[in-house]
């Protein structure tokens, strides 16, 4: 094992297939901060696999073809963009990453948005369009890592702290407000005995004289029963005051934390709200983008089938041409020969019209020659018929 993965690592690597897993190497590292782990070549020098890591995470990469995974899998070119898996990462700063990303030419889908919980994050394809998202949410401590909006602060954590002590200001007027009620029952409890004096018990002998200072110690006894009322009095009314503003702000302390609860629930309430409405335009948008995905599906599927038929159309038009070309070079051919056999034939009947016209001439000629031969005889024979005619035998020949 590599020695700067830790054992045991994390059992869900993600896979993911490249058509140039070189140049998809290169382009994760330096777009996103993956680290090379483990990069295997074949005998051609091409990249046949790859592990690159992210942190404590690793991915594994390999060729689209040639793998198991060829009828099973599809690249997102293939689908129209669409994707039917995405990675998330964990970074502590998700706008320089987004900024990072953009500098090496990500094409940025959804960007950079505050998210609920105070975390960040932005979504983006690489150069094959594959779908990444990254963020501050780190789902392993259930918290935000706010590393880019430090010194921000945090409205839940305001509220708690302001709902504590509301709490303990209440606590604490009761507390007093019990006080005072103790003092009220405490003071009702002595009743005359306490601050008003006993009669005297008189009989029927007339005081004598020794009765003077008995008398005078009274006096006193009673004016400093009289104080002690009035300070019991003044004591009660403050207590009274004191268990009527406890009261107050116990029941202020009551309603400001009903409003605090109200406010906080009216927070998550909207909170949730922003949520599944940022969820349902995601969700519309996801459908949107998988509707024109197939009406552009369908209009390759009938650009395809018509241009099959249009390929079809002119196949068979050339093979019709075809035939018709070759017809008419049999048909030349065929004028041809016949125009060459008329020619001969032509040419025979000149050549026996001259002869025959050479033999008339001939024959024309013999029989002048003839003629002449017999012209010529003929005088010599009226010559001789002059003289006396010899007497004709059954042999005389005549001449021809």
């Amino acid at each position: 094992m590599h020695a700067d993965v830790e054992e045991p690592g994390r059992t869900i690597v993600p896979t993911l297939r490249y058509r140039d897993v070189a140049a998809a190497i290169d382009w994760l590292c330096r777009a996103f901060g993956f680290e090379r782990h483990l990069v295997v070549p074949d005998d051609t020098g091409a990249v046949r696999y790859a592990e690159l890591t992210f942190g404590d995470g690793m991915i594994m990469l390999g060729p689209v073809e040639d793998s198991a995974f060829d009828k099973l899998m599809t690249q997102p070119e293939d689908a129209g963009g669409a994707e039917t898996q995405i990675c998330y990462l964990f970074v502590e700063d998700a706008g320089a990453h987004c900024d990072r990303a953009k500098a090496a030419g990500a094409e940025i889908v959804l960007d950079i948005e505050e998210a609920d919980g105070g975390g960040r994050g932005y979504s983006c394809r690489d150069l094959e369009g594959h779908i990444w998202n990254f963020g501050t949410y780190n789902p392993w401590k259930r918290q935000s890592a706010l590393a880019d909006r430090a010194g921000r602060p945090d409205r839940r954590s305001n509220a708690r702290r302001g709902l504590r002590r509301a709490a303990v200001v209440a606590g604490l007027l009761v507390t007093v407000a019990a006080s005072a009620l103790v003092v009220e029952w405490a003071m009702g409890a002595t009743g005359r005995t306490f601050f008003e004096s006993e009669p005297v018990a008189t009989t029927g002998a007339p005081p004598n004289a020794n009765a003077k200072p008995e008398h005078e110690q009274l006096a006193r006894d009673r004016e400093a029963a009289e104080r002690a009322i009035k300070d019991a009095r003044e004591q009660l009314a403050r207590e009274r005051s004191a268990r009527e503003t406890a009261e107050r702000t116990a029941k202020d302390a009551r309603e400001q934390l009903a409003k605090a609860g109200t406010q906080q629930a009216s927070n998550e309430v909207r909170e949730i709200r922003e949520q599944l409405a940022r969820e349902k335009s995601a969700l519309a948008t996801a459908q949107r983008i998988a509707q024109e995905t197939r009406e552009q599906l369908t209009l390759t599927e009938r650009a395809a089938e018509a241009l099959q038929e249009q390929l079809a159309a002119e196949r068979i038009a050339r093979e019709v041409a075809e035939r018709d070309n070759q017809q008419a070079r049999e048909l030349l051919a065929k004028e041809q020969s016949a125009k060459e056999e008329a020619e001969r034939a032509k040419q025979a009947r000149e050549k026996a019209a001259k002869e025959k016209a050479a033999k008339e001439a001939a024959e024309r000629a013999a029989e002048e020659a003839r003629e002449r031969q017999r012209n010529a005889r003929r005088p010599a024979y009226r010559a001789q018929a002059a003289e006396p005619t010899p007497a004709v035998t059954p042999f005389t020949i005549w001449p021809r």
